[in-house]
């Protein structure tokens, strides 16, 4: 599978990457929301995306909310990391069409 993992902690997305990687998985990196955004207009995004929430040029949210606005990605699943602990974080995320 195809992932997109958009962090801007250099060691937390070598850690997802290696271990994706790993596991047999085809890793695309972006290191900002505007690049992650990019990535997932392209004709060949991919299927899973991993996102910060908190990311410069745009949040994980941000982007989330995009993707489901956009016909394409419309089945992209997305995976939201954040250290938020808040049940009302876990809501706004999942309302933002979060899939976990």
């Amino acid at each position: 599978m195809r992932i997109l993992i958009a962090e801007d902690d250099a060691a937390s997305r070598a850690l997802l990457e290696r271990l994706l990687v790993r596991w047999g998985h085809e890793v695309v990196v972006a290191t900002d929301g505007a690049e992650a955004w990019a990535v997932l207009q392209q004709d060949d995004a991919p299927e899973l995306a991993v996102l910060d929430w908190m990311m410069p040029k745009m949040d994980g949210l941000e982007i989330c909310r995009r993707a489901r606005g956009d016909e394409r990605l419309r089945s992209l699943y997305v995976i939201i990391l954040t250290a938020r602990t808040q049940r009302n974080d876990l809501v706004e995320g999942l309302e933002a069409g979060a899939d976990d």
